[in-house]
């Protein structure tokens, strides 16, 4: 009986717990640039339009590229062609391509975006990832690891166009999606981390 109840519990809570929205007060937004083919990418535009953000990070991982490489294909540098497409003006974009990583993604992704901000010296009020659904948990539990309390955190989970999040046991995609997700926040909250990657980063656009 209890191990049903928890099954029970697990199914209908889940989905809510990982597919966390918590927003900071933020001068920057971060966009997880792996998610540039959803739909949600035009809610990550509204976001920055609608707020008060310089400027917006497309980050994302093209392990063992070169240089040339990894700014024609780099998911970046597509996520970037989307927010310019829903209404971001191409100054406020920042591309920023990471390469030579092929674990500890998202947290290499943070890394990526704690180091971009010190090189250019960019006044950092705040940080909000706009990321896909289930996967939030895992990006806000690893953005703040990166950034440890130097900089407030938020998160925002844009809508999941792949399955219902209501119903997600209902589908092959939403059962792999979200026991991945959960096995991901796990390991995000637990997984021993190093302080630094060996990442190299490529990056152009802003103002």
């Amino acid at each position: 009986m209890a191990v049903l109840a928890a099954s029970f519990i697990f199914v209908f809570v889940i989905h809510d717990f990982l597919a966390i929205s918590e927003p900071v007060r933020a001068n920057v937004l971060v966009v997880e640039s792996w998610a540039w083919q959803s739909a949600a990418m035009q809610e990550a535009a509204d976001e920055f339009c609608g707020g008060q953000y310089d400027i917006v990070i497309a980050v994302g991982i093209l392990p063992g590229r070169k240089e040339r490489e990894l700014m024609q294909e780099n998911d970046a540098v597509l996520a970037a062609e989307q927010l310019e497409k829903f209404g971001v003006q191409p100054k406020a974009i920042v591309v920023l391509a990471v390469s030579n990583i092929e674990r500890h993604r998202t947290y290499a992704s943070a890394l990526a975006v704690k180091q971009w901000l010190e090189d250019s010296n960019t006044k950092t009020g705040g940080i909000n990832v706009f990321t896909l659904g289930a996967h939030a948990r895992k990006s806000l539990v690893l953005f703040k690891r990166a950034f440890r309390q130097g900089v407030p955190v938020g998160v925002i989970a844009g809508t999941e166009d792949g399955y219902e999040p209501n119903r997600w046991w209902l589908s092959v995609r939403g059962i792999y999606t979200v026991l991945r997700k959960t096995v991901g926040y796990l390991y995000a909250e637990l997984w021993p981390l190093p302080d630094d990657l060996p990442v190299s980063i490529a990056s152009f656009g802003g103002s």
